[in-house]
């Protein structure tokens, strides 16, 4: 029987193969598969006598590695560590890191049946402890050796709100929020700082709802007024630095600060 000249005759490469193969540069107008098999049968390159593949009726293959004693009481029962391991597996394999140059078959049985002894000496030493006979306590007295304190303040309570005097009136370090009236203060742990700080700042509130303070006249302490709703330019005050919005003939205005130059700012220009 011919073969068809369609068919490439073996030995040759599959398409697709990522080994070396000499010449195969200097080889055009031909498929890969015939090319490569010109170039294992040249007599141009030093090669073997023997054959670059061998038959595969004359391979014998290992049977797959089974376990003995697969460990299914640890809670660890999965059908993927049982049995031939298929390379290209990317799970994890217990043990498997310490078992190297070998198959990766035969590594992980290796790495398997390492760690089902450890869970075998590990079952034997918990049946073990359970042998050991326990005492039992006997309490030294009836009541608490130590009388547990009612707490005033239930646990999370802000700051803000306990008393002066108490000893968790403060934040703890890393705290990154905003503490008032703690700018000013230096040379001071981050607690200590913050409770001097809270300290100062609730005296300040309890002045000002008070209405009296030593030195500054109640109506100076009163807090500006906001414009009434819907007003944009108020007529007897000016707008906040860094409004982005329009003011009229702000462009012909220089000399004085932003919040001076915009008061009464829909005026008629002189």
């Amino acid at each position: 029987m011919v073969q068809s000249t369609l068919i490439t005759p073996e030995p040759y490469h599959l398409p697709g193969y990522l080994g070396y193969v000499p010449q195969f540069k200097f080889r055009i107008g031909g498929t890969y598969g015939q090319t490569t098999h010109k170039i294992l049968y040249s007599p141009e390159k030093c090669s073997s006598s023997k054959l670059p593949y061998r038959q595969i009726d004359n391979v014998g293959f290992q049977e797959p590695l089974q376990r003995t004693q697969p460990a299914q009481e640890e809670g660890w029962n999965n059908t993927k560590l049982k049995g031939c391991m298929v390379p290209g597996y990317t799970g994890y394999v217990p043990k498997g890191q310490h078992f190297f140059g070998e198959r990766y078959a035969q590594a992980c049985d290796n790495a398997l049946r390492s760690f089902e002894k450890d869970l075998i000496v590990k079952q034997n030493d918990e049946e073990k402890l359970k042998m050991v006979p326990r005492k039992s306590f006997v309490p030294v007295a009836k009541r608490a050796a130590y009388p547990v304190k009612p707490r005033e303040f239930g646990y999370g309570t802000s700051p803000y709100r306990l008393p002066s005097d108490h000893a968790e009136k403060y934040f703890v370090s890393g705290y990154t929020g905003f503490v008032p009236r703690s700018r000013e203060l230096l040379a001071k742990s981050y607690p200590e700082l913050t409770h001097t700080a809270l300290n100062i700042h609730k005296q300040e509130q309890d002045r000002l709802r008070r209405g009296s303070t030593p030195g500054i006249p109640p109506r100076a302490m009163a807090r500006a007024k906001t414009a009434p709703p819907g007003i944009i330019y108020p007529p007897k005050s000016g707008l906040i630095p860094n409004y982005t919005g329009h003011v009229p003939a702000m462009k012909f205005k220089f000399g004085k600060t932003y919040g001076a130059t915009t008061v009464n700012a829909l005026q008629t220009v002189s």
